[in-house]
């Protein structure tokens, strides 16, 4: 059982794996995900139904047919709409948040409790983790892997990926929640990969620290026969905010009785950004979605020429606990709009994005890389989150003497 600083991280429970191609694996599953005979609390157990949930959520049962053992359910930032996870501690650096709204799985892997974890991604909540706890993290494109039996927050967001401390793991858990041959999501060496590096992203406001080690990924990635290609994505820009009004419009969609009902039963942070929201059909919404259609036409056109992109998963170094705004080269930012202007673009227009661990700073705290592809392209996804992880030393090990 874990020591009292990660009593917050997991509700652990007796399982029996089952044999198949993920025997032996331990895997957490965050609490927005149905586990059968399990309450699913979803952060919020105010908010939540409290009986046991009557069957797994497909996502959970294909992996327990894989053989997985299903031994912990695991924090998320209340409702899944927030980037902190507040109730839990962050393994690789304590005083620095874990990142959200997947904490509890990135948290659980760097500290050892499991193998192998679930997470919901809705405008970075399998990457930010990642990033922050130096795991690795992939949101799949939307709709490929099911959603039924996961609490909705935004459903034209919503996705559902794995997490694990290496690529290869990643690898195996996606494999088995598509209900492929074990090696069919293998990372394998990668041929001639062309990297693209957004311009957007290169004038973004980025902290010296993680702009060092991006470069250094860079010209490591080159060194060893990738080409890196700069490339104009200029609905980059707007997409960040656009993703944002479309999941606190639909956030507030799927709330909306029971925010009516009790809203001071919402956290704070929840209620606040519930309160905010614009309508569906409001012109900021319908503005929101064209910024889509214009980043999606433009990654169409540009991954003609390139395999994927390549970007800091953060702007920032990982904020300190209660600290909020962050400072980000030199300008003051709110925490959520820092930590997911990285992110969000992606759940936009629905292409898979993982992060992999790549360097830390000077605190030692974990700085992560995130890879974008096309769409349906976890595969090249995958090798190139590889090659990152092979040239930045890695896969990193949990955190020694976090587990007792």
């Amino acid at each position: 059982m874990p020591s009292d600083p990660w009593r917050a991280l997991v509700q652990t429970f007796e399982a029996t794996p089952m044999p198949g191609p993920l025997n032996g694996l331990r895997v957490g599953v965050k609490d927005l995900i149905a586990v059968k005979g399990v309450p699913r609390l979803l952060g919020a157990p105010e908010l939540a139904d409290p009986r046991p949930q009557p069957r797994d959520a497909i996502c959970v049962a294909r992996l327990r047919r894989a053989g997985a053992a299903i031994v912990a359910t695991t924090a998320t930032h209340p409702l899944a709409y927030g980037i902190v996870t507040p109730q839990t501690v962050n393994p690789r650096s304590p005083g620095r948040i874990a990142g959200g709204s997947s904490g509890g799985s990135a948290a659980a892997l760097a500290a050892g409790l499991v193998d192998g974890a679930l997470g919901s991604d809705t405008g970075g909540s399998v990457r930010i983790p990642a990033a922050c706890c130096g795991v690795v993290g992939l949101k799949t494109t939307l709709g490929l892997v099911s959603v039924d039996g996961v609490q909705p927050l935004a459903p034209s967001l919503d996705t559902v990926g794995p997490m694990a401390r290496d690529v290869a793991t990643t690898a195996r858990l996606l494999a088995a929640l598509l209900e492929r041959h074990p090696g069919a999501c293998d990372p394998a060496p990668p041929p001639t990969l062309r990297i693209g590096v957004p311009l957007q992203a290169r004038r973004s406001r980025l902290d010296a620290e993680v702009r060092s080690v991006w470069h250094t990924v860079l010209d490591a990635a080159a060194s060893a026969g990738a080409q890196v290609i700069d490339v104009d994505l200029p609905a980059l820009d707007d997409s960040s905010l656009a993703n944002g009004r479309v999941l606190a419009a639909e956030a507030a969609r799927t709330h909306a009785r029971a925010f009516a009902a009790s809203p001071q039963r919402f956290p704070a942070d929840v209620r606040e950004r519930l309160a905010a929201a614009h309508p569906l059909d409001s012109p900021p919404v319908r503005a929101a979605r064209r910024v889509r259609a214009e980043l999606s036409d433009q990654l169409a056109r540009v991954f003609d020429r390139i395999d994927v992109l390549v970007t800091p998963t953060l702007p920032c170094r990982i904020p300190p606990v209660g600290v909020d705004p962050v400072v980000v080269d030199g300008h003051r930012e709110r925490v959520v709009s820092a930590m997911t202007r990285g992110t969000n673009s992606w759940n936009l227009v629905g292409v898979p994005a993982g992060s992999v661990p790549a360097g830390v700073d000077s605190d030692g705290g974990p700085v992560g890389m995130q890879v974008v592809g096309p769409w349906h392209g976890e595969a090249t996804v995958l090798r190139a989150m590889a090659l990152i992880e092979e040239l930045c030393g890695g896969p990193w090990p949990p955190v020694a003497g976090s587990v007792s």
